[in-house]
């Protein structure tokens, strides 16, 4: 095999490889509705909105290897913790 072919074969797993985002290890994990465990934590204000709505993703493990990613953020018009959830 020559270098070029090697070269080559080095930068396609390379290319592959970063497709994929190291597993987080930072989540809280929380058991869920209907036993589904749910993993989670904050996201820093500013990612997303210039608001200062709180805001939540994480993971829902549906199966072993199933998981529902989400985003959940906080109403911004009024309180919180009586607004409706909408979920899309």
């Amino acid at each position: 095999m020559s270098s070029s072919t090697i070269a080559l074969l080095v930068l396609g797993a390379t290319a592959v490889l970063a497709q994929f985002v190291p597993v987080p290890t930072d989540l809280i994990a929380k058991t869920g509705y209907a036993g589904y465990q749910v993993r989670y934590k904050e996201v820093p204000k500013g990612i997303c909105e210039l608001s200062d709505a709180k805001s939540y993703s994480g993971y829902v493990d549906v199966a072993q290897d199933q998981h529902i990613f989400f985003w959940f953020f906080e109403a911004r018009n009024g309180d919180p913790t009586t607004a409706p959830l909408t979920s899309w």
